[in-house]
């Protein structure tokens, strides 16, 4: 069999400016955007399914394939005629002649054959044509405009990430708010893992961050959120500490903490303030569930160091007080993460300006 490719090989010495694009993309491991990778997958479709049909006999000829010689056989076996399939592709004559020679070197076969009625497909035409046109369908299908987003009518499920916390002030607002305006939309929260979380993010297996962080990387698109400041929390008759609380309990005294994948920004926060004055804490406990603190604290010696919004929520419930820090510890400072790759899709853009509206509320 013939292992001549769809179209000509570029001369090996010669890089196109599509292709010293691609170099320098990947050089600088820049994921290529959503729509491009569908594009990417539908060519490697189109030599699949005619390799495995037996009409192009080398599958890599999906990396420089013509897509315009696949239109000009569909348009050769529509009009039957290479004049008439040359005007209507805009193309002169010799051009679409040169297509036909082309076409039958690939396929081994003469394709269309002069007639009394014009051209006369062959049998082996006849049988590539439908799966040509599918794949031009499909093609078609990929580099056309996206589809208006609608939250009233969308399905679309978002992924982020979040703690606990973040969890806990957004969410509930966040969530009423979609059931109002978009019922169909879906979200799903994962846990955090800040080793893993620009991969998640370049890769498109998460659309969002929403997290404290302090040396945000510069590669990602981020939006300011909401605030909050810590607090420590001990319980009411605590045997030790009365009204307030001094550095030398704060270092001494058995400390409870969430405890997750990575250092959280908070935990990171309050060791290095704690470092720049010469101590150490003692951590007693650290517990996965973050909101489970306030009720260990309530029934134990154990400080907790907490944001003030949710120790707001929860000591009407509980007997514990809230006591300033006995150091400067920095604000906690929310923001929204994302990617390029997201950042001009119409869904990813209104769910960006549902959440960042639901916190100005907050």
């Amino acid at each position: 069999m013939s292992s001549r490719f769809l179209f000509p090989r570029r001369r090996s010495g010669h890089r196109s400016g599509h292709a010293e694009r691609h170099r320098r993309c990947s050089a600088a491991t820049m994921s290529p955007p959503r729509r491009l990778r569908d594009l990417q997958s539908c060519l490697r479709l189109c030599g699949v399914l005619l390799y495995k049909h037996g009409y192009i006999f080398r599958i890599d000829v999906m990396n420089n394939i013509d897509i315009e010689l696949l239109r000009a056989f569909c348009a050769l076996m529509s009009e039957r005629s290479v004049s008439r399939a040359a005007a209507r592709l805009n193309l002169s004559q010799p051009a679409m002649s040169h297509a036909l020679g082309r076409l039958r070197n690939v396929f081994q076969d003469p394709l269309l054959l002069r007639s009394r009625g014009g051209m006369a497909p062959t049998e082996r035409a006849v049988a590539v044509e439908p799966r040509i046109r599918a794949i031009l369908h499909e093609l078609d299908a990929v580099v056309a405009p996206p589809e208006k987003f609608d939250p009233r009518t969308s399905t679309r499920t978002f992924v982020l990430t979040a703690t606990e916390y973040a969890e806990f002030v957004l969410l509930p607002a966040l969530m009423s708010r979609i059931g109002t305006e978009a019922p169909g939309i879906r979200i799903e929260i994962r846990a955090p893992n800040q080793n893993r979380m620009l991969d998640w993010l370049e890769a498109g297996e998460i659309d969002m961050r929403i997290a404290w962080v302090r040396n945000a990387v510069g590669s990602l698109r981020s939006r300011a959120l909401f605030q909050d400041s810590l607090v420590c929390i001990v319980r009411s008759d605590h045997p030790v500490i009365g009204s307030a609380l001094s550095l030398a309990q704060f270092f001494t005294l058995p400390h409870a903490r969430p405890q997750v994948i990575g250092r959280t920004t908070t935990a990171q926060a309050i060791d290095e303030a704690v470092a720049a004055r010469g101590g150490k804490l003692r951590v007693g406990l650290s517990v996965q569930n973050y909101l489970i603190i306030p009720h260990i604290v309530a029934s134990s010696d154990f400080i907790a160091t907490l944001p003030r919004r949710l120790v707001a929520a929860l000591t009407p419930q509980l007997p514990i007080k809230v006591l300033e820090p006995p150091l400067r510890l920095p604000r906690m400072r929310y923001a929204a993460f994302w990617h390029d790759r997201s950042h001009t899709d119409a869904g990813h853009q209104w769910l960006r300006r549902t959440i960042a509206d639901t916190a100005s509320r907050l």
